[in-house]
């Protein structure tokens, strides 16, 4: 279950993080995780059904998917920084 690797994708993803930062206050979290946890709640928010929504006609099951690629991701890193 890795994520694709390559520069642009980097790019774009720490945008997202940027943003996701910007709008949910919390730091290493993408959009997409941001709006699969709102989908766990008992009554999600608007904004989080529309987006999950979206990203669901694109690829079914994008949002949960994506808290197992943010913690994936965290993990990496805890690898990485650990060998320094």
């Amino acid at each position: 279950m890795s994520a694709p690797r390559g520069y642009v994708v980097k790019v774009l993803l720490a945008l997202d993080i940027f943003v996701s930062a910007l709008c949910f206050r919390d730091s290493d979290v993408t959009i997409s995780a941001e709006t699969g946890l709102a989908m766990r709640r008992p009554n999600p928010p608007w904004w989080a059904r529309a987006l999950n929504w979206m990203l669901d006609t694109i690829q079914p099951g994008h949002c949960q998917n994506a808290i197992a690629w943010d913690i994936e991701r965290a993990r990496a890193a805890i690898r990485y920084l650990s060998q320094r």
